[in-house]
């Protein structure tokens, strides 16, 4: 009798909810390599009856009706958003942000996983209860006047300013500008909300008793940028600039950095150091301060839903390769280990790996904040019933960021 060719699926978001017992019985043998695996009852009853393996970080149990949906990225809920004619499941990876007014349309969601901050108003609080929230709550008073989340305090704020205003911005608010005209906006009685205030050593004095006293205050010398997101730091950036930087998000100092480092006398970094091992000693003398220091490849593949890594990209890494942000990494399962340590230089803040077992060790020594390692793909080394080895077994294969079974 012929062998039933057997299944691995290797992705981000697998679905199995509406699985069917005639296509299970198609496969010999079934394999589900996820970050997240989106089931009901009666889908587990039947995966568990045919054996399937299943290896995941997150399993979210939904009826039917109910959409899954993921963002990796940032959201922002508003009332005006129309409601949608099914429930909706949300899964982001990234901060969320609820403007005022949107408790009906907090309603309308069956429910919400949140991998990363979540800020709204003070009277939408008790509905966040239904959600898993990984990561800080931050609230604002309702009837402050919401900015953008990150505002820049120029010569012309205190001419529009209103008078006994609070204004609420929800990530920071710049004042580098020495024409802030803090006394200006203290006369209008304004007042500030927010989380961080960037303020010129000149300008401290007068600036921070407009701010709430909950908000952390970041004193930088005078003459210093504020970059905002993540950056590559080259002479572009130096001559734009200047030589005193605060960068918001993280930095990466490849290796035609040289030029511009040598002209940086000030920096700091709120998020990652992405630093290449040639200039790792150079960057250390600086004394920057920064949240992580990683030591990377010449080659970094960063910020993509999923990718893979192939023999090609490490064969032509000459100063080796990195992964960071990444919410899926496949490893081709070609790449032999020896290769892998000759050129991947390290793996960080990313959601899953799926490699071999053969990879496996290799991964988990290069792997820094990463949630989940899975390995797929590797055909079984038993015997089946009938005898036959399993290399006589047909494998269909599917690698994708997410999948409905």
């Amino acid at each position: 009798m012929e062998n039933k060719k057997n299944l691995c699926i290797n992705c981000a978001i697998c679905d199995v909810r509406n699985v069917s017992e005639e296509l299970l019985n198609t496969y010999g043998e079934v394999r589900i390599n996820a970050a997240s695996l989106v089931t009901n009852q009666a889908a587990q009853a039947l995966l568990g009856r045919f054996a399937v393996r299943i290896n995941c970080a997150q399993t979210v149990s939904l009826a039917e009706n109910i959409h899954f949906s993921v963002i990796n990225g940032p959201l922002t809920i508003t009332a005006k958003q129309p409601a949608t004619e099914e429930k909706l499941y949300m899964a982001v990876n990234g901060p969320v942000f609820i403007e005022p007014g949107s408790e009906e349309t907090l309603k309308n969601y069956a429910g919400m996983s949140v991998n990363g901050p979540v800020t709204c108003p003070d009277s939408v609080t008790g509905l966040l209860a239904a959600f898993c929230i990984n990561g800080p709550i931050s609230t604002y008073p309702d009837g402050a006047i919401i900015l953008k989340k990150t505002v820049v305090l120029d010569r012309l704020f205190h001419l529009r300013a209103k008078q006994d205003a609070l204004y609420y911005a929800a990530s920071k608010v710049i004042a580098l500008s020495p024409d802030a005209a803090f006394d200006k906006l203290a006369e209008k009685n304004v007042r500030f909300v927010t989380r961080t205030l960037l303020v010129s050593e000149s300008l401290a004095e007068a600036a921070v008793p407009l701010f709430d006293e909950k908000a952390d205050i970041i004193i930088l010398p005078d003459g210093c940028a504020c970059v905002d997101g993540d950056v590559r730091l080259d002479e572009t950036l130096v001559r734009r600039h200047g030589g005193k930087l605060y960068i918001s998000g993280d930095l990466t100092i490849g290796p035609d950095s040289a030029a511009a480092l040598g002209q940086v006398s000030f920096l700091r970094v709120r998020g990652g150091l992405y630093v290449c091992r040639s200039l790792k000693d150079q960057v250390l003398a600086l004394d920057a301060e920064y949240e992580d220091l990683y030591a990377v490849g010449g080659v970094l593949v960063s910020d993509r839903a999923s990718t893979e890594i192939s023999a090609a990209m490490l064969e032509n890494a000459e100063d080796g390769l990195s992964v960071a942000n990444c919410a899926s990494v496949s490893i081709a399962e070609d790449i032999t280990p020896e290769l892998l340590r000759e050129k991947l230089v390290s793996i960080s803040s990313c959601a899953s790996v799926l490699c071999t077992e053969a990879q496996r060790p290799v991964i988990e020594e290069l792997a820094r904040e990463v949630a989940a390692i899975v390995c797929g793909g590797e055909e079984d080394e038993e015997d089946d019933e009938s005898g036959q080895d399993s290399e006589d077994v047909y494998t269909v294969r599917i690698n994708a960021a997410s999948y409905t079974l």
